[in-house]
């Protein structure tokens, strides 16, 4: 199975594959990890493939005469046709689990081609899944939840897989009512209310309707890679989204 973490720059990819692919290792699941960041400067897990030996972005930078953006633009696209050459490689790998990083412009991987073909790749190897990261830091209103949540539904649009969402760095939340605001309609409501204005608090109420049911129907689990919290959950929550009988409640 491989499970493919995508999140905002600087959500905690890198440190949660690493911490958490310890934590499989050390109940003695086989682990392989891929790195699809051609920026990453380094990555702290040792990677069974690691895009950056065929390109990184200060090189493309450097030899197309490229801003960061447009390098990353562009490795994205050269990612892309690295794909064929990523997959067969991922499915000769023998261990239980595969854990993929992902580019920290995760719009950059979701929104463009190279996401899609790559997970839908992977899909006909064995059943894959996203593991969504939300900031904990970044929540300090109700609209910063919201905003999270619809980009994950984006990416489960455009990726066609089971999607899961995670909130990370919890020893550090921004707000300690998450599970409220994530839970209980009427307690969002209110959130919005009491912390939003104008043309804002009214869209927000309105848009609320439709995320909620999203929200109450799969659980969030809370992590963090660092005290090392969570992963049981996280285990849990991905075995409910790749079993037929799970229902993520």
């Amino acid at each position: 199975m491989q499970i493919v973490f995508i999140g905002p720059a600087g959500s905690g990819k890198t440190t949660l594959v690493s911490k958490y692919g310890e934590w499989l290792n050390s109940s003695n699941q086989r682990v392989s990890f891929i790195n699809l960041d051609p920026g990453a400067e380094e990555v702290p897990y040792s990677p069974s493939f690691d895009i950056r030996e065929f390109f990184t972005v200060e090189e493309i930078m450097r030899r197309e005469k490229l801003g960061p953006n447009g390098a990353m633009i562009r490795a994205m696209d050269m990612l892309a046709e690295k794909s064929s050459e990523l997959i067969s490689k991922i499915g000769a790998f023998q261990t239980d689990l595969i854990l993929v990083d992902t580019p920290g412009q995760s719009e950059l991987f979701v929104f463009r081609s190279t996401g899609p073909e790559i997970v839908r790749s992977l899909s006909r190897i064995s059943r894959t899944i996203i593991v969504f990261l939300i900031d904990g830091q970044l929540i300090r209103f109700p609209s910063d939840l919201m905003a999270m949540f619809s980009l994950a539904a984006a990416c489960k649009l455009r990726l066609s897989v089971p999607l899961v969402h995670v909130v990370t760095k919890t020893d550090t939340l921004g707000r300690a009512d998450l599970d409220l605001l994530m839970q209980n309609p009427e307690y969002l409501e209110d959130r919005i209310v009491e912390e939003e204005k104008g043309l804002l608090q009214e869209y927000m109420l309105e848009y609320s309707k439709i995320l909620h049911p999203i929200l109450r129907r799969q659980r969030t689990v809370f992590v963090s890679a660092i005290v090392g919290t969570g992963f049981e959950a996280l285990e849990s929550i991905i075995h409910d989204a790749i079993c037929e009988c799970g229902d993520l409640r």
